[in-house]
């Protein structure tokens, strides 16, 4: 995926798979252009990195809010969509980090420990972000192919117990940084490099491999039943099994986009990994040699492909989620008017009457000013022979 197994190629996985035993410190340590990057590598990590980073934190932000809203919070794929939220978050954070670190020549990696939880919450996030995905998926699945056990299987409940079981597993899974990996300098401990390398490789499977696996069986799965159905109502001509279908394919349209635009945008960087690791296998150390500066400008097109998917959700939401809309509309809406009203009521209004009734008599503009400051009982009746004065 696009977060942990992608993300941990920029810091760790490369380490290995370009046999370059500095990178993951010169990543962090090192300035921007310190390093022998290509043209075109060079213009993505200063200018469009931030720009995703930036972008993604608020709108991932936004949507989460907009999924824990009341008329969405109590299904079970806006607890799944809002937990992914905040998982890319987590891993967007930590890419800007880097890039701050990088171009303001910071060598954050210099600070003990930052360099191990930068790792953690960029492996932890990424397992987080793309596992949700592939429930998201499932879920889907179950909405189409299985309607007769939406109310049993899809269910807020079980959402709420698959994101803890997925918090555990992250922790207990990616805890390495902070014991494999050395908090100074950010490099692994000779006796467990062995160690970091095999769960680099192991991120590969649980979050490459599985999942898309997972998600290319479910969702050919989804279209051969989309498809049967499309066959189906074409040979009925009642206008309400016609609806029952459009109505159905409303509420499955948006996860379907989600899942799809997850797999279009991570792909390419699935495939050239892949490919990386091949390579890597076959030529062993002789690999260095032939990954040149174009190919790695390759390879870091195709991540930022998958970045955008950590940042780009809520393009998907607003377009094919009709729910998503009605709600962040209305919020607003709602933000708006409070703030209005309360820009009203700091205004003081003249024309309201005293609550005090010997106040209440003065109607000179000049006598008003006064009441201004009347704030206790005892003031008053030191106002009234000044109301006297001004009135006779």
């Amino acid at each position: 995926m696009s977060s942990g197994g992608l993300s941990s190629g920029n810091w760790t996985a490369n380490k290995h798979i370009f046999k370059n035993d500095d990178i993951l410190y010169e990543n962090i340590t090192k300035p921007l252009l310190a390093l022998p990057f290509h043209p075109i590598t060079s213009f993505l990590e200063r200018y469009t990195i931030p720009v995703i980073c930036v972008f993604g934190l608020i709108t991932n932000t936004l949507s989460s809010v907009v999924f824990l809203q009341k008329p969405l919070k109590n299904n079970s794929c806006s607890i799944y969509l809002a937990a992914r939220g905040i998982a890319d978050n987590g891993f967007l954070l930590t890419l800007l980090i880097i890039w701050i670190s990088q171009v303001f020549h910071l060598r954050l990696g210099t600070i003990s420990g930052s360099c191990s939880i930068i790792i953690f919450l960029s492996y932890v996030c990424g397992f987080i972000s793309v596992w949700l995905v592939v429930f998201v998926t499932f879920e889907n699945y179950i909405r189409i192919c299985k309607p007769f056990v939406v109310k049993q299987v899809c269910t807020k409940t079980i959402a709420e117990i698959v994101l803890l079981i997925l918090g555990i597993l992250s922790v207990c899974l990616y805890n390495f940084p902070f014991w494999a990996i050395s908090a100074d300098d950010c490099v692994p401990f000779p006796q467990h490099s062995k160690t970091v390398q095999a769960f680099v490789y192991a991120d590969t499977v649980i979050t490459l491999a599985l999942p898309l696996c997972g998600i290319i069986h479910l969702m050919g799965a989804i279209v051969c039943s989309l498809i049967k159905s499309s066959n189906i109502r074409k040979k009925r001509t009642k206008s309400g099994v016609t609806q029952s279908g459009n109505t159905l394919a409303k509420v499955t349209k948006m996860l379907f986009a989600v899942t799809a635009t997850f797999f279009c945008l991570n792909v390419p960087s699935h495939i050239y990994r892949y490919v990386i690791m091949i390579n890597g296998f076959v030529f062993g150390k002789n690999d260095n040699a032939r990954h040149s500066i174009q190919e790695e400008a390759v390879h870091h097109t195709t991540l930022l492909l998958s970045y955008l998917s950590l940042s780009t959700n809520i393009i998907v939401y607003l377009v094919f989620g009709s729910k998503f809309r009605q709600v962040l509309v209305k919020m607003c809406f709602t933000c708006f008017s409070s703030t209005k009203r309360e820009n009203r009521q700091s205004r003081f209004d003249w024309n309201r009457p005293c609550r005090n009734p010997e106040l209440n008599k003065l109607q000179n503009p000049v006598t008003r000013s006064l009441t201004v400051l009347v704030t206790d009982k005892e003031w008053t009746s030191k106002l009234v022979p000044l109301e006297r004065a001004y009135t006779n």
